[in-house]
């Protein structure tokens, strides 16, 4: 909480100390080793040593993760894998204290947007199943008490069951939602098709960019204001939205923020490019320069809140269809990338519906994949996708990518960027 309003001179002094933690623990993992210089330079100049590192694709880590593991590294590290909607799921690996920093960060930005920890009830939208999805009659929750939480599945959202879940906000006095853009609309399409609405007093987002037009429909619905946060699995980057809405502050504790064209460089302030970041807190799986797939810019400019830390626009990439139900619920891409990261020997995938009737599973396996790997990816899929709905399992050699080179995981030609299903 102090140390948002840190003067440009002690945010510098601190970054440099993480800087210089970070670049001895990549020292010692297999893949910078050799790529970086002796301690003694590290010491004397970590910002130009950072500066003079290339910058890392994903597929470095996503082909052989554990040669970014700190060999010196002897505490508890916690195995996570990406969601898989940039296309190529990876394992990563987190320390505790980057995970408490992550957290501590974003109750910062809920402190600022005036949700206070303890106090108020708070309902998650995220891709969990919580309950059967075979169940018919509510509770479609569970609720964890001791942090005042209530967590929603994103299942069994359609207009028949929105009137349960209205009677869940309003039984356990539910202030705000926090959850995937697409499950937050998913959640406010149902309502607006029950003909029902309830005033809460925040929404926060994450993991997908918001369309404007999902913007819109959420607002109508629950009538309160929304708030972004931005953040990766690899935990490299992180940035805020707060209550001077002026962009988002670069969350500078834990991550350096760069914005590089396509050869690396970086681009003049103001200028689109993509976002480049660095961890300073996860010691055991050091990435440094890693490439997230984002376009942004970084605002120019001082803030009116007094913060000092850098600002990115809105995140732009990575928009995820929805795919249709028969039933007129909407799946969030999101959701369904749970089965992708149970299977192996697949480089790409995508989802691909233009009926109702039948989703087209495409992917792009490597030398080592068997039926039974795609056998187990249809198995997890059909658990999540109502039985009427068909399932096709494609292999192809690539994913097409769309005119701006950006890959898509979930295409649908029902919804896409319709907004006719939001009137």
């Amino acid at each position: 909480m102090k140390m948002q309003w840190f003067v440009p001179e002690m945010m510098e002094a601190h970054r440099r100390e993480c800087l210089t933690e970070i670049l001895l623990a990549a020292k010692n993992t297999g893949f910078y080793a050799d790529h970086l210089p002796g301690k003694q330079s590290i010491l004397n100049d970590p910002f130009g040593t950072l500066a003079g590192m290339p910058v890392l694709g994903r597929e470095c880590v996503r082909d052989d993760p554990k040669a970014f593991l700190n060999k010196k590294y002897h505490k508890r590290l916690i195995r996570h894998g990406t969601s898989g909607t940039t296309g190529t799921p990876l394992q990563t690996y987190w320390t505790d204290d980057c995970i408490d920093m992550e957290r501590a960060l974003i109750w910062r930005q809920r402190a600022a947007t005036g949700l206070e920890m303890g106090k108020s009830w708070r309902g998650m939208l995220g891709g969990h199943q919580v309950v059967t999805l075979d169940a018919t009659k509510p509770p479609f929750w569970r609720v964890n008490r001791l942090a005042k939480q209530v967590y929603f599945s994103t299942f069994h959202m359609t207009p028949e069951n929105a009137p349960a879940y209205l009677e869940a906000l309003r039984h356990f006095n539910i202030t705000s939602l926090e959850g995937y853009p697409s499950v937050l609309f998913s959640l406010a399409h149902s309502f607006k098709t029950a003909g029902l609405n309830h005033h809460l007093s925040s929404i926060y987002y994450g993991a997908e960019p918001l369309h404007d037009f999902q913007r819109e429909l959420i607002t109508d619905v629950f009538r309160c204001a929304i708030w972004d946060y931005y953040g990766l699995t690899e935990r490299v980057a992180s940035a805020s939205e707060f209550e001077c809405r002026n962009g988002l502050h670069e969350n500078w504790e834990n991550c350096l923020v760069e914005i590089v064209d396509p050869s690396g460089k970086p681009v003049p302030e103001g200028e689109y490019g993509e976002l480049v970041g660095t961890s300073l807190s996860n010691k055991g799986f050091p990435l440094l320069r890693y490439r997230t797939g984002d376009m942004t810019r970084f605002l120019p400019g001082k803030c009116k809140c007094g913060r000092h830390s850098k600002r990115i626009s809105r995140i732009d990439t990575k928009r995820e269809d929805l795919l249709l139900m028969p039933d007129g619920s909407l799946l969030s891409a999101s959701n369904l990338t749970f089965p992708f990261k149970e299977v192996g020997n697949i480089l790409e995938s995508q989802l691909f519906q233009d009926s109702l009737d039948q989703i087209e599973i495409r992917i792009v396996p490597t030398a080592d994949y068997s039926n039974a790997d795609g056998e187990k990816l249809v198995l997890g899929l059909r658990a999540l996708i109502p039985e009427p709905v068909g399932l096709k399992l494609i292999k192809v050699d690539s994913i097409p990518r769309t005119g701006a080179g950006k890959f898509r995981f979930c295409v649908s030609r029902l919804t896409g960027k319709n907004e006719s299903i939001c009137e």
